[in-house]
């Protein structure tokens, strides 16, 4: 399996639980466990929270999902002065929600990666494993359909 998202969204507040509900509705429909879907959506407001609060120009922040059999990869890009290339600390940091917003995308993905693209552009890299429901068929394998001859 591979879903593939792209979202551009206004630098808006209403634009966070937007960005999380397309998410979460293509995690849950997939089979990933809800408290799998809840990490991601906490991980993924928070570093859109920080596309809309510290982005420094443009209107819009990119945010791209690539969900496969064994992870969803996240990117959330916005038009600010990026983090520089670096990956942080579980430590306060200021750029954060409230001075928790990174640490809470550190204790709640696998990697996290922020970084800055061309010394311009704000980039939040996100990767977690996932964990399937019960009695979700075998993630890799398609059903086997018998079709009509």
């Amino acid at each position: 399996m591979r879903v593939q998202l792209a979202l551009s969204l206004p630098r808006e507040a209403i634009s966070v639980p937007l960005a999380r509900h397309v998410v979460s509705a293509a995690l849950l429909t997939a089979g990933v466990e809800p408290t799998c879907v809840h990490e991601v959506e906490v991980a993924l407001s928070e570093a859109c929270t920080n596309a809309v609060k510290h982005a420094v120009e443009g209107v819009v922040y990119d945010v791209t999902v690539a969900i496969t059999d064994e992870q969803v990869s996240i990117e959330v890009i916005d038009s600010g002065s990026g983090f520089g290339q670096h990956q942080t600390t579980n430590g306060h940091d200021h750029l954060a929600l409230d001075g928790r917003g990174i640490a809470l995308i550190h204790a709640l993905t696998d990697l996290a990666i922020f970084d800055s693209i061309n010394g311009e552009d704000g980039s939040v890299q996100l990767t977690k494993r996932l964990r399937w429901r019960q009695g979700t068929p075998q993630r890799g394998l398609a059903p086997s359909v018998e079709l009509p001859r």
